[in-house]
């Protein structure tokens, strides 16, 4: 497994393969790659043969690789002699693919815990319509919050969504001004648009919607559509929830459709840059050596463990 890996190791083993990228030189071509199990993620390197590698593996979900573990700026890195697409029957899928540490079924246990305290008749409501419906339901507790840099692994989006609604149950108990039904249900759905965006069984990938309409609007579309099954469901109480849908991620720079502009919406952004941004020191606290971690390229910092 790759959290086993030690340097200079020689391994032979079955990957789920995330990414393979063909990087062209004056003289010669390199293929990146990015190779996946169920405990982690490792970059990997092919210098001989690049571009014909490139062109057998590049449509395969799972690769046989031989490597030896080497390092790349202080990082780990395969540099791998040989890979060809695993056939179906070579490899155990659980063995491939992460899953959120509570497991699917004590989450969906957690999802029943959070909604039967939901006194609003009308968001009890949705809570039940969004269960019954499987196909929706079933995805929401099988997708990934994100691809790569939080909550990134079977069961993610579920995790993450849940622990903000946990978060948000307890903060109303002292901010008193705040609607906590509406706000614990803002957060159950903010990422709801997710399971549309995220597609794949074993490499989990954008979809086309995904990336031409996004998870604010193909969320808003899901919460609509569930709504939508509900007599009389105040018009208000949809925009209130729509909005916090729209406007979770705080700024139009990174990608809110609209700025929040109630106290739920405000609220509801910070709860998911906490528990996201916890989510990623909890990886990098993982995979570190010493007492820092890796720089992160995103938040342009290097975290401290010590």
């Amino acid at each position: 497994m790759i959290s086993e890996f030690v340097q200079g190791d020689s391994i032979t083993g079955f990957f789920v393969l995330q990414q393979a990228q063909l990087v062209h030189f004056e003289n010669s071509d390199m293929l990146r790659l990015e190779l996946v199990d169920s405990s982690g993620r490792v970059p990997g390197v092919v210098w001989e043969g690049a571009a014909g590698t490139y062109n057998e593996i590049k449509g395969a979900d799972v690769v046989k690789v031989k490597a030896v573990v080497s390092s790349y700026r202080d990082r780990m890195q395969l540099k791998v002699e040989k890979i060809r697409e695993a056939k179906p029957d070579e490899y155990d899928p659980a063995q491939l693919v992460r899953v959120a540490q509570l497991g699917i079924e004590k989450l969906k246990e957690k999802f029943d815990g959070i909604a039967s305290t939901v006194k609003d008749p009308f968001l009890a409501e949705l809570l039940r319509v969004f269960k019954s419906d499987s196909e929706t339901y079933d995805r929401y507790f099988r997708t990934p919050a994100g691809k790569r840099f939080h909550h990134d692994y079977v069961g993610g989006l579920a995790e993450h969504s849940l622990a903000m609604a946990t978060a948000a149950d307890r903060l109303c108990e002292t901010l008193t001004l705040l609607d906590r039904d509406l706000l614990v249900c803002g957060a159950i759905f903010h990422d709801v648009g997710k399971i549309a965006e995220l597609g794949g069984e074993l490499r989990m990938d954008y979809t086309d919607d995904g990336r031409l309409v996004g998870h604010m609007a193909l969320g808003d579309e899901i919460l609509c559509s569930l709504i939508a099954r509900i007599p009389d469901f105040p018009a208000a109480l949809e925009r209130k929830l729509r909005h916090m849908v729209a406007s979770h991620h705080g700024e139009r720079e990174f990608g809110a459709t609209v700025l929040p502009q109630t106290r739920e919406a405000y609220v509801l952004h910070h709860i998911d840059k906490i528990d996201s941004g916890l989510n990623v020191f909890q990886h990098y606290d993982s995979q570190r050596t010493g007492d820092w971690g890796e720089y992160v390229n995103l938040w342009e910092r290097y975290l401290y463990f010590g």
